[in-house]
């Protein structure tokens, strides 16, 4: 059975296939996983069954991996490799100059720490003070700064880390990596491509690609990612899908809304979260119900602190 060219399917059902396919992989169900995938591609949902965006433009080809030739701005970043380099030198204890572990539920293990100069359009000024040289460089490519339609990092790998299979939520965008720290072990898999990356130098992917990440090595592995948009994406298109990016505030509401958080406190190191209502009196009761005063999640189960 083959896909109808014709046939668009919804953001929604892109989800639910993408969220089964997640769920199958984490039950430890590889082949059932990929089944699910290839099914996909045979109702039109996506055309590759490693590619899983939930934003999908299905006239664009399936390329995992692009040529950096094609693109203007990596000889400009690969010019600039000395300059941003010399500044990260100078870091030698990354959370004092702003890294912070990525939020993401990518983690298989390891440690993985990120500074944040843009996303989707939106400037972080602390990022750009700490890095001014970087910053500036970021800045001279707008269709990553500005008018990004993702994020801007410096991206620091440990050790030892595994970034598990994912996909990225469009394939209207291409993922750009230079190179700033590259010791023996790291290395990336786009689609069936393996991939290193090299000191100076960029790749350029596609990461609605399902993409892994292994660190064997022993240094820390340092990258500059930037989003750009698809070269392919015409202009109405392209202004129609960065008009649509949510502002921050408006990710804050819907990240605290759907968590049930009512205020959100930072003292030093500390955050500290406040339910609302409804979160306190779930918690209030289930604590009641199993005899307990606290729960903490770890390791994927409720561990409780029962009542003496």
């Amino acid at each position: 059975m083959g896909a109808d060219p014709t046939r668009r399917r919804s953001d929604d059902v892109r989800r639910h296939y993408s969220e089964l396919v997640n769920a199958l992989r984490a039950d430890g169900d590889a082949e059932a996983a990929r089944q699910v995938a290839d099914l996909a591609v045979d109702h039109g949902v996506w055309r590759h069954p490693l590619q899983r965006p939930t934003h999908y433009v299905p006239s664009f080809d399936p390329v995992p991996v692009h040529d950096p030739a094609d693109f203007w701005f990596t000889s400009y970043l690969e010019e600039n490799y000395e300059k941003i380099r010399a500044e990260l030198d100078a870091v030698t204890r990354p959370t004092e100059q702003g890294f912070l572990p990525v939020e993401e539920p990518l983690l298989g293990r390891g440690r993985w720490e990120q500074v944040t100069f843009y996303e989707t359009g939106v400037r972080f000024d602390d990022a750009c003070a700490r890095f001014p040289v970087t910053a500036s460089v970021i800045d001279g490519i707008p269709e990553a700064a500005a008018a990004g339609p993702g994020v801007v990092t410096l991206s620091w790998l440990y050790p030892g880390t595994h970034i598990v299979p994912h996909c990225g939520g469009s394939n209207a965008r291409l993922r750009v990596h230079l190179g700033l720290r590259v010791p023996d072990g790291p290395r990336i898999r786009v689609g069936d491509e393996v991939l290193t990356w090299r000191e100076g130098g960029c790749m350029v992917f596609d990461d609605s690609f399902e993409h892994e990440v292994w660190h064997d090595g022993d240094e820390p592995r340092i990258i500059l990612l930037l989003d750009v948009c698809h070269p392919a994406l015409d202009a109405g298109t392209r202004e129609w899908m960065l008009s649509g990016r949510a502002s921050f505030d408006d990710r804050m509401t819907a990240y605290m809304r759907d968590r049930g958080i009512e205020r959100v406190e930072i003292h030093g190191d500390e955050v500290t979260l406040s339910p609302n209502t409804g979160a306190v009196s779930l918690v209030r009761r289930h604590l009641r119900e199993v005899g307990a005063t606290a729960v903490e999640l770890r390791d994927g189960r409720l561990r409780y602190e029962k009542i003496n």
